[in-house]
């Protein structure tokens, strides 16, 4: 809290006077950040924008914030109170990671409705998806292994996750005049 009031130039009391608790605190910078990865989400509009187009849009951004130094000393911090505060981490979870996986599983069963996907289980394809995403990149920065990723990495890995994942998830008609033929 005294680092939080510093960056913000204000006494640790008014940063109290606005959240009654660091997990409120927690909750409300969490639940901002998920926000902002929402956007390409809420675009409903089949003739505005393509699945490949939003899951790209929404891989970007999500590794460009999950790997901002900030997120990474905000993840450490709520990691290691939730050791002490055991409702912090469901609170946290349920605005952030929980949310973000929520409104990807709605929108990806939406795209099979209209039959631009294949998704049977989009709680679990959105789940692969965002771990396609992160691979093991997030763990290495978190604990200090990697450094910032090269150039166009970000760009490389998600243009990657998304085609693979598009190739999965491809409507079966699709998926069908794709395949070899049987042996």
């Amino acid at each position: 809290m005294d680092l939080i009031a510093a960056k913000a130039g204000v006494s640790k009391q008014t940063v109290y006077n606005h959240f009654q608790s660091k997990e409120a605190l927690f909750k409300a910078i969490i639940e901002n950040l998920t926000s902002t990865l929402m956007g390409p989400l809420v675009v409903r509009d089949p003739a505005k924008s393509t699945p490949e187009q939003v899951l790209l849009s929404l891989g970007r951004d999500f590794l460009a914030l999950m790997l901002r130094p900030s997120s990474l000393a905000l993840y450490r911090l709520i990691v290691a109170e939730s050791a002490r505060f055991p409702e912090l981490g469901g609170a946290i979870y349920a605005v952030g990671a929980g949310r973000l996986l929520a409104m990807l599983a709605d929108y990806l069963a939406w795209e099979t409705r209209n039959g631009r996907l294949s998704v049977s289980e989009s709680e679990l394809a959105a789940e692969q998806f965002v771990g396609m995403l992160t691979g093991r990149m997030q763990l290495r920065a978190l604990l200090g292994v990697c450094t910032a990723p090269k150039k166009g990495e970000l760009q490389r890995r998600t243009e990657h996750a998304v085609s693979c994942f598009l190739v999965l998830y491809a409507p079966r008609r699709w998926r069908a005049a794709a395949a070899p033929p049987p042996v």
